[in-house]
């Protein structure tokens, strides 16, 4: 498959990461510095502070974003929204409801005992399983909003942001740049899944088709009223996209935490639990994968909302970040309760 790459361009010399297993590869001169990697940073430690220092996500995600163009442009063309309003935007994330709730998440996980380990993780993982698959769809209503503005945002920048914005979707299907298409991200989970609990994925979820995860579905529900209607707001093609990218740059920035905590949470759990027990855990992909791509997902979403969002919606981008770290908060909030 052809390769689509972004122009790569980022603040400092740095580019976004290429070889990254979670999508199609872009193309960069080299791969891009991450602060909070450099220092070995553990999430974990910080409980139950959110991240602040130059290891936040806001900081690995800087390196990587491609600058937003300029803000001073010919009187045909919209003013765009600022590097540093998006860049404002993200650090309000790194002190939201959402990483608050996914440190506690991560607590509780890693404070589980053999005893109760399988009885309690098997509903989580349940509720896991159908979130994972319920981005896709979220993903795609990204899409449709994007390509909705047709006639109402230049005809080069609508087709620049949606190279961008299907990069990760293509990922989850397993497609990579110059490579035959690999596993999908929900074979992966799959894997993970009966490598943890010793029993197939498949038959479980039919078993709780009859009674979608409660916590899973909720979020489902308002992901998608909220990108498809526009958080509620009445509004032409091109301000429903703006809600709907910045709704995407939340998801995305959110993942980069939540996938890190997640291998670091497990990991410990295999080293204080697993192990002992002589059930070491094997099948790493899917959370290595995750770990090591959201961060690219995020400049991807903040290149895009870069490109395509006018100054003015910037209350837009506000208020869907907003919105979908609310909600996601609430779910991760949820799964905590269930393990705790």
């Amino acid at each position: 498959m052809r390769a689509f790459a972004p122009s790569a361009c980022a603040p400092c010399g740095a580019s976004p990461r290429s070889g990254t297993r979670g999508a199609l590869a872009l193309r960069a001169p080299a791969p891009a510095f991450s602060p909070r990697r450099a220092q070995g940073r553990s999430f974990a430690s910080s409980w139950p502070a959110p991240p602040m220092d130059h290891g936040t996500v806001a900081g690995a995600v800087a390196t990587q974003a491609p600058p937003c163009p300029a803000t001073v442009v010919p009187a045909s063309k919209p003013v765009l929204i600022s590097h540093d309003e998006v860049r404002a935007l993200e650090s309000s994330l790194d002190h939201g409801h959402s990483v608050r709730a996914l440190y506690r998440f991560d607590a509780a996980l890693r404070a589980l005992s053999l005893d109760e380990f399988a009885a309690k993780l098997r509903p989580v993982m349940l509720e896991l399983a159908f979130n994972l698959e319920s981005f896709n769809p979220a993903f795609t209503a990204v899409l449709l909003k994007v390509q909705s503005t047709i006639g109402l945002s230049g005809y080069h920048a609508r087709d620049e942001a949606l190279k961008r914005l299907i990069l990760p979707l293509a990922g989850e299907y397993g497609l990579h740049a110059d490579q035959p298409q690999g596993a999908t991200h929900r074979a992966l989970f799959a894997e993970f899944y009966e490598d943890l609990l010793g029993e197939a994925l498949e038959p479980a979820m039919r078993a709780a088709a009859t009674r979608f995860p409660p916590a899973a579905a909720t979020l489902y529900s308002q992901m998608m009223r909220d990108v498809l209607g526009g958080g509620g707001r009445t509004g032409d093609a091109q301000e429903q996209a703006s809600y709907a990218l910045g709704y995407n740059l939340a998801i995305e920035y959110l993942a980069d935490v939540e996938k890190r905590l997640e291998l670091e949470a497990f990991r410990h759990l295999d080293e204080r639990v697993l192990a002992p027990a002589g059930r070491r855990l094997r099948a790493w992909e899917f959370l290595e994968v995750h770990a090591e791509g959201e961060a690219e997902h995020a400049a991807i979403g903040h290149a895009a909302a870069c490109g395509l969002v006018p100054a003015d919606h910037a209350g837009l981008l506000h208020a869907a970040a907003a919105d979908h770290d609310r909600d996601f908060a609430a779910f991760y909030d949820a799964l905590a309760a269930m393990l705790e």
